[in-house]
């Protein structure tokens, strides 16, 4: 396993795990006081979900980074279209815009932090070395 690939696998655990203790503490602490957080006690599973996705893919094989932007638009997709649709639908869960707009939040997150690690990671081009 490559570098990147153990900080993609890192970052994945970091940010579900970190998605999970805000869910299990954080939330019940926010409910019951009837703090205005402006809606993030409802929606950190969405925030969470596509960079913990895509970033638990990534670490499995090295892609290119046009197969990455595809990757989350893929999953920013299925998260905010058919996920809640099933609970627009009664299927599953409950239907909420503020999840639909945390799934956007998070793709615009997985991008950025994608471009930011790539541009680290990313071997620097000397002239005459075309590597």
């Amino acid at each position: 396993m490559k570098k990147i690939q153990k900080l993609y696998l890192a970052i994945s655990i970091f940010v579900v795990v970190s998605g999970q203790i805000l869910t299990l503490f954080y939330r019940p602490y926010i409910y019951a006081n009837k703090i205005n957080d402006f809606g993030f006690a409802d929606t950190i599973g969405s925030l969470v979900s596509v960079i913990g996705f895509c970033f638990l893919i990534w670490s499995f094989k090295n892609y290119p980074d046009k197969k990455k932007n595809q990757h989350i638009l893929i999953a920013m997709t299925i998260y905010t279209v058919f996920w809640e649709s099933l609970g627009l639908f009664g299927i599953y869960g409950t239907f909420d815009w503020k999840d639909i707009v945390a799934g956007v939040i998070s793709g615009g997150l997985t991008y950025i932090l994608k471009e930011l690690i790539e541009k680290a990671y990313k071997p620097e081009v000397l002239p005459g070395n075309l590597n």
